[in-house]
């Protein structure tokens, strides 16, 4: 008897496919979740440098926002009291008087008030002159870190020789200030109709 020989499957390992074929789904998850992880990880950092540069740049805006309040009401309260010490004078303090608007004034405003305020007491002192002024309105015109402008609206009692009862004037002035070594102070003042 002749022998046949039939060829023989021979059957995969099913085993090892299997194997073979949860190691490249396991493969593949780990992939996605690494991928997922580093995405996720991205949003959140930009997110959260969004929210950084948000919240410095509102900072930025808040800080500067009140330094210009500050500066603005550091300006309207040194035109307030220097004008307020323009009216006000007196023939009994004169000295004082004007030496209190001369420390509130710079440049060639100060020289010129200063200059003329030896004929100015004489006045003062031969009218017996009493000036009780005050600021009724006050309004910033315009406002940087270096000049500003303000106009007032100023009301004076002067009683003198010729008004003993004293007399009400009103005034409005426009004022100009400078920043000198971080202080403000008055570098003309006009009167305006």
């Amino acid at each position: 008897m002749a022998g046949t020989t039939a060829p023989v499957e021979v059957e995969p390992d099913l085993d090892q496919a299997g194997n073979d074929a949860a190691a490249a789904t396991a493969d593949s998850e780990v992939r996605k979740s690494t991928r997922g992880f580093i995405v996720t990880t991205a949003a959140v950092a930009l997110v959260a440098l969004a929210a950084l540069v948000v919240g410095g740049v509102s900072w930025t805006n808040l800080r500067a926002e009140q330094t210009a309040q500050s500066r603005d009401q550091q300006v309207l309260e040194t035109a307030r009291q220097v004008v307020v010490n323009l009216v006000t004078l007196r023939h009994q303090s004169v000295d004082e008087d004007i030496q209190r608007v001369a420390d509130g004034t710079t440049g060639p405003f100060r020289d010129q008030f200063t200059s003329a305020s030896g004929s100015f007491g004489d006045v003062l002192n031969q009218g017996q002159v009493e000036s009780t002024g005050e600021v009724k309105e006050a309004g910033l015109v315009k406002a940087d870190d270096d000049h500003a402008v303000v106009l007032a609206a100023v009301t004076s009692t002067v009683k003198n020789t010729e008004a003993p009862d004293g007399e009400i004037r009103v005034y409005r002035m426009k004022v100009s200030l400078d920043s000198v070594d971080g202080r403000w102070l008055v570098s003309d003042v006009e009167f305006v109709a």
